[in-house]
C-alpha cells in the first residue's frame, strides 16, 4: 500500500490535474493509502450519521497532549474512503481550536471537489465534518470548563461586533432616503397618483432589490433540490441554503448552525415547539405562563397543548401604559411553571419586553423560555446565548425576506431531544417496514421539500440588515415613533395606546374618537397612507384595553420623518370628515 499522501501533497497533485474524471480517479487512489481500520471498532457507534455509504470515524487524545485530536476513519465507498483521507490529512493530530478555525471547505473549493462539501445525502462528507467538528467542539468545552479556554473565537467576535455597533449613530434622513432607492415598491402610487406611504411594516415589509436578485438568481441559474442529488446543480443550491442557516446563526448569535431550524414562519416554529417539546414534556399538572399582549401565535398553540394535556394556561397581565407588570409576574411563576412565553416586542403597543430578565426569572424556578422575536427580530440585535433563551422565533417577511420562510431557534441539548414533528422525507435516517430512525439536527425538523429559494432570500436580507446595523435601525425607528408621538398628540380626539416611544420599537397604534379604525385606515389609504386595522391578531390585548380593534402605524428602516408628517396630515383630515358627522 502507497504511504498517506500530506495534505500538502494532496493539494499539490490535485492543482495539476485539470479532468474532473482524472480528480475523481485520483480520489479512489488516495482512499487505498488509507491506514487498516480495527475490524472491532466498525460498529453502530462509531459510524458518521448522515452518510449514505458506511462511515466510520474514532478519535484519541494522546495522553501528553489533551486538546489534540487524532483520527482514524474507513469507508465501505471507493471514493468517499478518498474524502475520509482528506478530511484525516487536514485534521488528524491537530488541537480541536485548530479544527474548529480550519476552513476545510475551501480547501475542497481549491481542489475542485465543491460539490461533495455540500450537505448532500449522497456523499455523507458535510456530515463527517459535523462530526469531527463536533469531537473538537467537546474538546474545547472540557478544556474551558478545567479554566484552560476562553469563549470561542467566532462568538466572541460577533459580541464584540454587537457592542461596537451601539456606537454607531443611527441612521441620517440621508441615508434613508438612499436606502429608498433599494426598494422599487416604494417608487409606486396610489391610483390618484399619491406617492405610497408604506406604514404597515408590522404586518410585512417590503424586499430590497438584493433579496429579489438573491432570489432570481437561485431559479434562473442554480436552483435544484437540497440535500440529495448527486449533481453540481444540487450541490450549490445545497450550499447557498445552508449558507443562509449559518447567516440566522450569526444573527442569532447562536452557537451552532443545526440549532436553526427553517420553518414556514413565526406561527409553525411554535407550533412545532407546542407539538413536539410540549406534548412531550408537559402534563395536567403543569402550567404555561404567557402574557396579556401576545399575538395568537403564541397563544392558541398553547391553549391546543392544554386541550391535549389537561395543563393550565396563566397569563401575566400588564399596567395601564401596556407594560408587563414585573411584580404580579413574580407572583404567577410557581414550581408548576414549565413553560414561559413571551414576545419580545409587542406587536400593538410596541412595548418592549426585558428578555434577560424575563428569562433569568423563569430559569430560576425551572421553567424553560420561548420568545417570539417575530417584531424584534427586524428591529433589533439578538443574542440567545448572552440572554440564555431556550426556544426563539422569527419570520422572514417582516425582516424584508420573503413570505413562507422563518425559523425555530434550539438549545441543542432541548431540540436534540425533542421528537420529530412532520414525518416524511428528509427527517429520516433509516426506515423499514416495522419504523423509522430519525435524522440528525437540523434534518430531523425539516421533513420534506423545503422553503429553499425563500431560505436563501432571508440569508440575503440578513446580509442587508447586518450592513446598515440593527442597533441602528433600532434607534432609528425610535426617534420615528417619537416624531409620530408628538405629531400625533396635537390631534383633537386621537389616543395613543402603549408606552412612551423609550420604551418601545417604531410602532404607533392609536384610536381615534367617532371613528372605527377601518374606517380610518380607509380614509388614510385615500391619501395614500397604508397602515393596518383591527384587533392585530391580539384579541385578548384588545379585551384588556376594552377596544374592538385599533390603528397601527409601524415604521422601518425606510421611512422618513416626512411619512411621519404625510401621517399626522391624513389623520387630521380624517378627524375633520368624523367631526362633521
Amino acid at each position: 500500500m502507497a504511504a498517506v499522501p500530506t495534505l500538502g501533497e494532496i493539494v499539490s497533485e490535485f492543482s495539476e490535474l485539470d479532468d474532473a474524471t482524472e480528480r475523481l480517479e485520483y480520489l479512489i487512489e488516495i482512499g487505498d493509502t488509507l491506514p487498516e481500520f480495527p475490524a472491532a471498532a466498525r460498529v453502530e457507534a462509531n459510524r458518521v450519521q448522515g452518510c449514505q455509504s458506511n462511515v466510520w470515524l474514532i478519535a484519541s487524545h494522546p495522553a501528553d497532549a489533551p486538546e489534540r485530536v487524532d483520527l482514524q476513519a474507513d469507508s465501505d465507498a471507493p471514493m468517499v474512503k478518498g474524502l475520509v483521507a482528506i478530511l484525516v490529512a487536514a485534521f488528524s493530530g491537530k488541537a480541536a481550536q485548530e479544527i474548529l478555525d480550519f476552513k476545510v471547505e475551501s480547501l475542497f473549493e481549491r481542489l475542485k471537489l465543491r460539490a461533495f462539501i455540500s450537505p448532500m445525502r449522497s456523499n455523507g462528507l458535510h456530515s463527517m465534518v459535523l462530526f469531527v467538528r463536533n469531537l473538537a467542539d467537546k474538546t474545547v468545552e472540557a478544556s474551558r470548563a478545567s479554566g484552560g479556554s476562553s469563549v470561542p473565537e467566532r462568538v466572541e467576535s460577533l459580541k464584540t461586533n454587537s457592542s461596537n455597533e451601539s456606537d454607531l449613530p443611527p441612521l441620517t434622513q440621508e441615508e434613508v432616503r438612499r436606502l429608498r432607492d433599494d426598494f422599487p415598491i416604494l417608487a409606486t402610487k396610489t391610483d390618484d397618483g399619491k406617492p405610497l406611504v408604506y406604514l404597515d411594516n408590522g404586518a410585512t415589509t417590503q424586499r430590497p432589490r438584493s433579496v429579489l436578485a438573491a432570489m432570481t438568481a437561485a431559479y434562473e441559474q442554480y436552483f435544484s433540490n437540497v440535500h440529495r442529488g448527486g449533481h453540481s446543480l444540487a450541490a450549490r443550491t445545497t450550499e447557498q441554503y445552508e449558507r443562509a442557516r449559518q447567516l440566522a446563526r450569526d444573527f442569532l448569535r447562536a452557537r451552532h448552525s443545526h440549532e436553526v431550524i427553517f420553518t414556514s414562519g413565526t406561527t409553525a416554529a411554535i407550533n412545532l415547539v407546542a407539538r413536539s417539546w410540549g406534548d412531550a414534556n408537559i402534563g395536567a399538572n403543569d402550567e404555561v405562563l404567557l402574557t396579556e399582549m401576545e399575538h395568537h401565535s403564541n397563544i392558541v398553540p398553547w391553549q391546543q397543548l392544554a386541550q391535549r394535556t389537561g395543563c393550565k394556561l396563566r397569563f401575566a397581565p400588564i399596567t395601564d401604559d401596556g407594560q408587563l407588570d414585573l411584580e404580579r409576574w413574580s407572583e404567577i411563576l410557581n414550581e408548576r411553571t414549565k413553560l414561559v412565553a413571551f414576545t419580545a416586542v409587542s406587536n400593538v403597543l410596541g412595548t418592549i419586553n426585558p428578555i434577560a430578565e424575563l428569562t433569568r426569572r423563569a430559569h430560576a424556578i425551572g421553567a424553560k423560555v420561548l420568545v417570539d422575536a417575530a417584531q424584534a427580530a427586524p428591529h433589533q440585535p439578538l443574542d440567545v446565548q448572552r440572554d440564555d433563551i431556550d426556544f426563539l422565533a422569527l419570520s422572514g417577511h417582516k425582516m424584508l425576506g420573503p413570505t413562507g420562510i422563518g425559523l425555530l431557534y434550539g438549545k441543542e441539548s432541548l431540540i436534540d431531544a425533542m421528537p420529530p414533528f412532520l414525518g416524511g422525507g428528509s427527517m429520516i435516517r433509516t426506515v423499514t417496514i416495522d419504523g423509522f430512525s430519525p435524522a440528525m439536527l437540523p434534518a430531523k425538523f425539516e421533513a420534506g421539500t423545503p422553503p429553499i429559494v425563500e431560505a436563501i432570500g432571508l440569508g440575503a436580507a440578513i446580509e442587508y440588515l447586518n450592513a446598515i446595523g440593527l442597533e441602528r435601525i433600532h434607534r432609528y425607528e425610535q426617534s420615528l415613533a417619537q416624531a409620530a408621538h408628538a405629531a400625533l398628540a396635537s390631534i383633537d380626539g386621537l389616543a395613543i395606546l402603549g408606552p412612551s416611544p423609550e420604551k418601545k420599537g417604531g410602532i404607533v397604534t392609536f384610536t381615534l374618537r367617532g371613528a372605527h379604525p377601518d374606517e380610518v385606515a380607509k380614509v388614510l389609504d385615500a391619501n395614500g397612507v397604508a397602515i393596518r386595522a383591527g384587533h392585530h391578531c391580539a384579541m385578548p390585548l384588545h379585551q384588556r384595553l376594552g377596544l374592538p380593534a385599533s390603528s397601527r402605524a409601524s415604521f422601518y428602516l425606510y421611512n422618513t420623518l416626512a411619512e411621519v408628517e404625510q401621517l399626522a396630515e391624513a389623520l387630521r383630515r380624517t378627524r375633520k370628515i368624523f367631526e362633521a358627522k
